[in-house]
Parts: structure tokens; C-alpha cells; sequence
């Protein structure tokens, strides 16, 4: 991890709530929109939302891991409502690192952010 966390987001709602906490790089409002900068790399961790139009969100981080490079360890965090058991395994099936719960509170969020990125760093 760099020391200045950046993050990629995929929905732009999203950017409200983390603006309070950090200026953010990239934002895409499709999931396609969100793999092309992906492949230049830059980016310390991906939230992802899962049901986006065109691609979704498990097609993109499938795309994303596919990749060479640093984006293909790089952290993603599913962003959804749907939860259940079976739907998170599809997410880390994926490659997909975490989920955060919508709707998202800011805590959660963190919460999240600090799991996954102290995760990665210790793997």
C-alpha cells in the first residue's frame, strides 16, 4: 500500500460520502467505464458495485484480476444489497476482496476499507 490511499469508485453517490475523507482519483458510472483505468493501475483499492448497466460488477473485477499488474492484488469491495451467503461466495469468486452493505454508512465503509486494505498488506 502507498501512504496516501486512494480509492476507485464506481458509483458516483459514493463520492459524497468519501469525499469527507480523502479526494478521490477516479469514478466511473458503469463498470465498463471503470476497467480501462484500472489497466493503468495507480489505485490502492476498488469499490464496486455490483449491479451496474452493461457489465456488472463481479464481470469487471473478473476482468480486473485477469489483468497483469498491481490490479490484479488490488483490494475490491463489493458495494450491494444483496448479501446473502451465497450471493458474498460469488463475490470472492470473483475476486473480490470484501462487501459493504448498501445502503452504506460511513462507519461500515471504513470499517471495511481498514479489514480488507490491513489484510492485503499482511498477505
Amino acid at each position: 500500500m502507498s501512504s496516501r490511499a486512494t480509492v476507485w469508485i464506481t458509483v458516483k453517490r459514493f463520492g459524497t460520502l468519501l469525499d469527507r475523507y480523502r479526494r478521490l482519483p477516479g469514478r466511473a458510472e458503469q463498470a465498463a467505464e471503470g476497467v480501462a483505468p484500472a489497466a493503468r493501475g495507480g489505485y490502492d483499492l476498488v469499490l464496486m458495485d455490483i449491479q451496474m448497466p452493461g457489465m456488472d460488477g463481479i464481470e469487471a473485477t473478473r476482468r480486473i484480476r485477469a489483468m497483469d499488474g498491481p490490479m490484479a492484488s488490488t483490494p475490491i469491495l463489493a458495494v450491494t444489497a444483496n448479501v446473502l451467503a451465497d450471493q458474498r461466495i460469488s463475490y470472492a469468486d470473483a475476486g473480490m476482496d470484501g462487501v459493504v452493505s448498501k445502503p452504506v454508512s460511513a462507519g461500515a465503509l471504513i470499517a471495511e476499507i481498514a479489514r480488507v486494505t490491513e489484510r492485503c498488506a499482511a498477505a
